[in-house]
């Protein structure tokens, strides 16, 4: 099977469609997982659906990563791109004929040999996931740094003009105008940099979802084999 056709068939692991080919609704998909596992895929509540663009670009993320990392031989991802080939939701049976068909290509497979080559995509997924969360947590933490270091200066500028207007009585009218000016700069910080904070935890929250969409795909597997076929 070509690269490309591994990366497609593999897709259906993270996408789940229904019998008319028609996506499956976000309510359903959390009905599904809540099923079949106990720590099943809740998405951020500070994610709508307007930033699901996000969690499916970095979904085709790792899956691209888990592809250009396929370990030698019949393992976890083949396992898997054979289920999904049989049938969209694969059955008990299921899992048994394509098991049953892998050993035929491979005699020395076994449930565990799947379930460890399974520990190894779901490692990739977390350490890969975990890189760039600690990336969009230390450019968030780097914005708070210049944000607060702003405000203080601005806070600072502000203390100084009144103690300015105490002292210097006969500038009272232009030192009330540099007052006002700053304070009106202090209230406006926020909105200045909400945008900038919005994006960067709609990008956080993405990621989480990514991998934990990822995660419970792998996992409902890893509950399947062990199931069905250990």
């Amino acid at each position: 099977m070509a690269e490309k056709d591994k990366g497609f068939r593999f897709k259906s692991l993270f996408f789940r469609e229904d019998q008319t080919n028609s996506p499956v609704k976000p309510n359903q998909v959390k009905e599904a997982t809540a099923k079949t596992t106990p720590d099943g895929y809740i998405p951020s509540a500070s994610l709508s659906t307007n930033d699901m663009p996000l969690v499916e670009d970095f979904v085709q993320r790792l899956q691209n990563l888990i592809n250009q990392n396929n370990q030698p031989g019949f393992d976890f991802l083949e396992f898997t791109e054979s289920l999904f080939e049989e049938k969209q939701d694969p059955t008990p049976e299921v899992y048994k004929t394509v098991f049953r068909i892998a050993q035929k290509i491979d005699k020395s497979l076994t449930p565990a040999r799947l379930l460890e080559s399974s520990m190894f995509y779901k490692d990739l997924v977390q350490r890969t996931a975990e890189a760039e969360i600690n990336k969009g947590t230390a450019k968030k933490q780097s914005l708070q740094g210049e944000k607060d270091t702003e405000r203080t200066n601005l806070d600072n500028s502000l203390k100084s003009t009144r103690t300015k207007i105490q002292q210097l009585n006969k500038q009272i009218q232009d030192l009330q105008n540099q007052e006002v000016t700053l304070s009106n700069q202090l209230s406006a910080i926020d909105i200045k940099y909400e945008n900038q904070f919005s994006d960067i935890e709609k990008k956080i929250n993405a990621i989480r979802d990514a991998r934990e969409k990822v995660l419970v795909s792998i996992v409902d597997i890893e509950a399947g084999i062990k199931t069905n076929i250990s």
